[in-house]
């Protein structure tokens, strides 16, 4: 790690489990300031948070927010920004199998999708200013399934569409790799630089509930997220497929699936 950069602040949603968790340790070493996130009440991880905090110099937050909840993606905005002004690296990293059977969130979106997509959008469009300040990064964390994928974006919800956990959750990371891709290119400028990742297949909660005891250790995952976020040899609009720069699917590199997309999640989220 020692060719990636110092920064001052990043933010690590999904950190308290998994590569997530393995991650925080590892970012410690490279930034002044950490924040990381969780759904769990802090008292829930406060050993966790300490393990974190043991393994560098950097100043550790945690946040609690229950990403079933738009609300709550405000809320940890808004705190992040009491704690800074400038936002390094943002990384996307929480995320959740699908259900079993299809759910809704609190808002009334496909749980999966909320949770994996339709949260970190959300996030990164309340923390932008700050990541614009700091010529910052924004790091989605996304999967190789995505490549699978079929979203209709007329039943982005998947109301009419046939639902299984696997599908909803490869649908989620194909959402995200098109959005990095939208906003690397697409946005309107000024943009941030964006790099979305497939961390590899990795052996965590979530893969073992979706695909049974298979992958790497946490640790390989954790590296890859590493190095997304710090490597200066990353250029904006990368994907990188376990460390590896590799194009993504055809449709989320197609520019008018980038473009609907940003139109339907901009009604989810703002209605209209």
């Amino acid at each position: 790690m020692s060719s990636y950069r110092t920064v001052g602040t990043i933010v690590l949603t999904g950190a308290t489990s998994g590569i997530g968790a393995a991650a925080a340790g590892l970012l410690t070493r490279r930034t002044r300031r950490l924040v990381v996130h969780g759904p769990e009440p802090e008292h829930e991880v406060k050993q966790l948070i300490a393990d974190v905090r043991e393994q560098g110099d950097a100043e550790v937050s945690y946040i609690q927010a229950d990403f079933d909840e738009l609300a709550a993606v405000d809320t940890l905005a808004t705190q992040v920004g009491e704690l800074t002004d400038e936002v390094d690296v943002l990384i996307n990293n929480a995320g959740r199998p699908g259900p079993e059977r299809r759910r809704l969130s609190a808002d009334g979106n496909e749980a999966t999708l909320q949770t994996n997509y339709l949260a970190a959008v959300l996030l990164t469009e309340l923390l932008m200013p700050r990541v614009l300040r700091a010529a910052g990064r924004v790091v989605h964390v996304a999967s190789a399934t995505h490549a699978s994928a079929v979203l209709p974006l007329d039943d982005i919800n998947l109301e009419r569409h046939p639902y299984s956990p696997t599908t909803a959750y490869a649908r989620s990371k194909l959402a995200m790799i098109a959005h990095a891709q939208w906003l690397a290119t697409e946005a309107p400028a000024p943009r941030p630089s964006v790099v979305s990742i497939s961390p590899g297949v990795i052996a965590t909660r979530l893969l073992h509930a979706m695909y049974g005891p298979v992958g790497e250790p946490i640790e390989h995952g954790a590296r890859n997220i590493v190095q997304a976020a710090l490597s200066a040899d990353v250029h904006s609009g990368a994907y990188l497929d376990d460390g590896i720069p590799t194009q993504p699917s055809e449709t989320a590199c197609d520019p008018y699936f980038q473009r609907e997309l940003h139109e339907v999640t901009r009604k989810l989220l703002h209605g209209g």
